[in-house]
């Protein structure tokens, strides 16, 4: 028993001695891991210090700077996870621009010729990087390579310089409409959505309200026909780039702006069709026909959708409304009319037809429709009769009735001039036959010739 216990402590001796070797191990080996992190930590902080540095001397080299160096350092300050969302690198970045702007800008006073994209590039490029900067450092949203919050002079800089690029490029209009000139929509489209939070941004209205000369000339870029202006280019803009889904968002943000509403409204419908959203399209048509009730195209186009599928109704809805901003247009009237006769609605219909009719006299369908009325009314009155068995009454009462419909048939006859509406020569002779087959008919040969006329037109047997 003795030998087996101190087997038993022997063993864990052995066990312990092997632990803590390995923990020594373990914890030399963090050490290290630790060391080695710290190192290029280090080596990643000397790194972006040296494109920090060499990013300033191409900038501010009086004699010869290099923007083209200064950008390029600048880029690997950014890809360096220190100089990432960096206020300091940012306005780095902004003081390049600005400078870049500046030397262009003095140019022709040295004889040389100025660079517009240039210009434009770096005003664009300088107020973003500026406002980035200054909303980073006031918010400390990003890491500072310095360890104070920069000073009210340093503030002072960044609001002033990115005033000066905001207000020579006329508040971005001047620099969007450049890229406009040359057709480079995907700039035209960046810069028109940077004019529009301009106006708005955090370090112009803080600038603005410090400063009351200021204050004043920064209104006139806020005015509602300017920021009108501006969402209806950034639109249009967006649907130069052929991006339906983009045009669609700023067409849906500008169709309220009070700049070529119409305009406006019509393209968002066309933006629906491409990307196949019917639901889109008609939604867009209803809502330019409340907006614009004078413009026929929205409710016309939607009347257009109604009928292709067989909505009557819906149809019958919004035909007043079409007809009322297309008041001598007769064919929407013959449609008002077929739309109630399809909806059994005879005297509304009739009433539609004579009034289509008195437009335009050669409307095929309108003599067709109200012959058939007069002819279906013509035979119902006549089966009652019969059922009734008032033979008697039939040809007093009942010929008249067909003989309303006698004038629009041969008004449709004329026109048919390929003779292929059957129904033509099936109602007329149908009507001269109940005419002349009857005793107290007075002009019995006459209408016997005309029925054979029309017969033969069609090619049917003669009497």
């Amino acid at each position: 028993m003795r030998r087996k216990w101190l087997f038993v402590i022997v063993s864990l001796c052995i066990s312990m001695t092997v632990l803590t070797s390995v923990q020594t191990v373990s914890a030399a080996a963090l050490t290290e891991d630790v060391k080695a992190d710290a190192k290029r930590q280090k080596a990643l902080q000397d790194s972006l210090k040296t494109w920090m540095k060499e990013a300033r001397f191409n900038t501010n080299d009086k004699a010869k700077p290099n923007f083209a160096r200064a950008r390029a350092a600048l880029r690997k300050a950014f890809a360096n996870p220190y100089g990432q969302n960096n206020a300091d690198v940012l306005l780095q970045a902004a003081a390049t621009e600005y400078q870049c702007f500046q030397t262009e800008r003095n140019k022709p006073a040295a004889g040389q010729k100025m660079d517009e994209q240039v210009i434009y590039t770096s005003t664009a490029d300088g107020f973003s990087y500026y406002c980035k900067a200054y909303e980073s450092f006031k918010h400390h949203a990003g890491s500072m390579s310095r360890k104070k919050e920069p000073s009210a002079k340093e503030y002072a800089m960044m609001q002033n310089n990115a005033y000066d690029l905001f207000r020579i490029t006329k508040g971005f209009r001047a620099t969007a409409g450049y890229y406009s000139s040359k057709s480079n929509w995907t700039k035209a489209y960046e810069i028109f959505d940077l004019a529009c939070h301009a106006i708005d941004c955090e370090l112009l209205t803080d600038l603005a309200a410090s400063n009351p000369q200021v204050a004043a000339d920064f209104e006139k870029f806020r005015t509602d026909s300017l920021r009108s202006a501006l969402c209806y280019n950034r639109a249009i803009a967006a649907v130069m780039l052929g991006n339906h889904t983009l045009s669609i968002k700023e067409l849906t943000a500008a169709r309220n702006c009070g700049v070529e509403t119409n305009r406006i409204y019509q393209q968002l419908c066309k933006e629906y069709l491409a990307l196949n959203d019917s639901a889109g399209y008609i939604r867009t048509l209803q809502e330019g026909m409340t907006v614009l009730p004078e413009e026929p195209w929205f409710s016309q186009n939607l009347l257009n959708i109604y009928l292709s599928n067989s909505q009557h109704q819906a149809a019958l809805d919004i035909i007043d409304q079409v007809i009322r901003v297309t008041p001598g247009n007769a064919k929407n009237i013959e449609l008002k009319a077929r739309l109630l006769d399809e909806s059994d609605r005879d005297e509304e219909a009739e009433a539609a037809y004579l009034q289509a009719l008195a437009i335009d006299s050669t409307l095929y369908v309108s003599h067709i429709n109200l012959g058939r009325l007069y002819y279906n009314k013509a035979t119902a009155r006549e089966n009652e009769l019969i059922d009734q068995r008032r033979f008697d009454d039939v040809y007093d009462e009942v010929v008249p009735l067909y003989e309303a419909a006698l004038p629009y048939y041969y008004h449709a006859y004329e026109m048919d001039v390929k003779r292929q509406d059957t129904s033509i020569p099936t109602a007329i002779r149908t009507i001269l036959f109940k005419r002349f087959q009857s005793p107290k008919c007075p002009n019995a040969k006459e209408l016997i010739k005309k029925y054979n006329e029309v017969s033969r037109a069609y090619g049917w047997r003669t009497l």
